[in-house]
């Protein structure tokens, strides 16, 4: 029996650079969110976080011993946010690099690991959303449409979005692994199922995201951010369905070329309603939606 001692050396290589680039997410994604926590806790405690001004005067959320648990919350869900953007942006840049014949194995390593970091930091807002002190528990956390019960009924959608959102992420999420068995065609229609993970988890955080109501600069931040994430979807469409090189050519079908162009337009559509939604400043309507 022969060996490949160059692929052997290139398995080693992809295996000891997705070690290091899960360390460097995690520390990363670590630092952000302990940062954030910390000044948002020195806020809180001095009643002039978003929440503590957001909330009644007789919760008295300066209560840090009581409301612990918030600051923690809300930096996780913040950093998992921005984290869940970053890696649809690389996965995008990733798929683009793979129909045009240059993948990187190193940025689907990155890709991967942020990812895994988004996962983490979800759990992590969820038990500390359970473990708040304002009347959540793992009944809200876990169950839709829990609020409606217990007298909170405009936090019904926000709640729902932010479940719904865990949910798809805990579903999809490992079907990466299972690739061999799912063939990875269908591993591939099956990922798309992240978009909507991605938009739920978004509408979460417009809704109950008490720093991006209360400072003003940073929902029209997350609208403007959207704008270039559906330019790169337009890409990834273009380059998959209409490749411009033999090198690129994959078997497509008329069906799923008519597919693509649907969904091109509405990438295209979506970008120029963002714009509006961002210069006429209506970034709050989906608050309300």
């Amino acid at each position: 029996m022969q060996f490949d001692s160059r692929a052997l050396r290139r398995e080693a290589t992809s295996v000891e650079g997705s070690g290091r680039a899960a360390v460097i997410v995690a520390l990363v994604a670590a630092a952000m969110t302990l940062i954030i926590a910390a000044q948002l806790f020195r806020l809180q405690s001095v009643g002039k976080s978003a929440a503590a001004i957001a909330m009644a005067a007789d919760m008295d959320m300066r209560d840090t011993r009581k409301y612990w648990s918030f600051p923690i919350l809300q930096a996780s869900g913040l950093v998992a946010l921005a984290l869940a953007y970053v890696t649809a942006v690389l996965g995008l840049v990733d798929g683009i690099g793979k129909a045009t014949g240059r993948a990187s194995p190193r940025l689907e390593h990155v890709h991967r690991q942020i990812s895994w970091a988004v996962v983490v930091l979800l759990a992590v807002h969820m038990v500390a959303t359970a473990l708040d002190a304002m009347g959540d528990s793992w009944r809200t956390v876990l169950i839709p449409g829990s609020w409606a019960s217990q007298g909170w009924p405009a936090a019904v959608t926000g709640y729902n979005t932010g479940i719904f959102a865990a949910y798809l992420l805990a579903i999809l999420g490992p079907t990466y692994y299972a690739r061999r068995v799912l063939s990875v065609r269908t591993w591939r229609l099956v990922h798309r199922g992240m978009a909507a993970f991605y938009v739920l988890s978004i509408w979460h955080a417009m809704i109950l995201g008490l720093d991006l109501a209360y400072y003003p600069w940073l929902r029209p931040l997350i609208w403007s951010l959207q704008i270039p994430l559906a330019m790169l979807v337009m890409v990834r469409l273009y380059r998959s369905a209409w490749p411009s090189t033999v090198r690129e050519r994959r078997p497509t079908t008329r069906a799923s070329q008519i597919v693509s162009a649907i969904a091109f337009v509405a990438c295209g559509l979506a970008a120029i309603a963002i714009l509006v939604i961002v210069l006429t400043g209506r970034t709050g309507f989906i608050s309300t939606v």
